[in-house]
């Protein structure tokens, strides 16, 4: 067998152990994401079947109706409005810096082969790659 072959084989084995793993994990976890809204659910019905919890959530009802009255009349006020427009801009700016502090990241990852970086205080960050699944629309 030729080196590239066996080359090309142990890199098929490893990606279908790896596949084979993320497989493994994603049934455990559906498996555990079960288990817990099961216990999650059990812990919400015992909350709720006492008698005192069910005064106070009354009580909480009724002063939740009383915040939210309060809080639409503030948000027809025209201050509340542009600072809530500043907070909207600011929010979307800081996801944009995120998103190519991102990039810029993995490109320096890519280039340097190291996940350590100085920042310009000084200190040195550790650089933490992320990945997850989600489903394609």
């Amino acid at each position: 067998m030729a080196k590239t072959e066996k080359t090309t084989n142990l890199s098929y084995d490893n990606l279908s152990a790896i596949e084979d793993l993320i497989k493994g994990y994603l049934a455990d976890m559906k498996a555990l994401r079960e288990k817990l809204k099961a216990q999650k659910e059990m812990l919400k019905s015992t909350v709720e079947q006492d008698k005192d919890y069910s005064v106070v959530a009354e009580k909480q009802d009724a002063v939740k109706k009383e915040v939210a009255k309060v809080k639409e009349v503030l948000k027809k006020n025209e201050s509340f409005i542009a600072t809530q427009i500043k907070v909207n801009e600011l929010s979307e700016e800081l996801k944009g810096c995120q998103t190519a502090l991102s990039d810029y990241l993995n490109q320096y990852i890519t280039l340097t082969n190291t996940t350590e970086f100085v920042g310009p205080d000084g200190e040195v960050l550790s650089i933490v790659r992320s990945a997850r699944l989600v489903k394609k629309p």
